[in-house]
């Protein structure tokens, strides 16, 4: 029983890793760039509408704990506005 323990230690590690990994994007994901203030956030607010309504109708809703639909409708919404996303730090 004891050989299983360093197993299930690994295992918890992963779940805990993989759901860190798939949060869903928000503002601070993304570069303001020369947009002013208010604009950046206007911006974001319907980025956020659009991505929640997509997630609902297409993505499983709630249930969908990657928001892969949410995260891409979110994304293809803030390059449009003329966003880009922050680069991860290389550490």
């Amino acid at each position: 029983m004891n050989a299983r323990l360093p197993m299930l230690a690994v295992l918890a590690l992963l779940v805990v890793i993989g759901c860190a990994r798939f949060a869903a994007r928000t503002a601070d994901d993304y570069e303001q760039g020369p947009a002013p203030r208010p604009q950046f956030v206007k911006d974001n607010e319907a980025c956020a509408r659009q991505a929640e309504l997509d997630q609902r109708k297409f993505g499983g809703g709630e249930l969908d704990s990657t928001h892969a639909t949410y995260n891409r409708m979110y994304d293809a919404c803030m390059r449009a506005s003329g966003y880009q996303r922050k680069q991860k730090d290389a550490k």
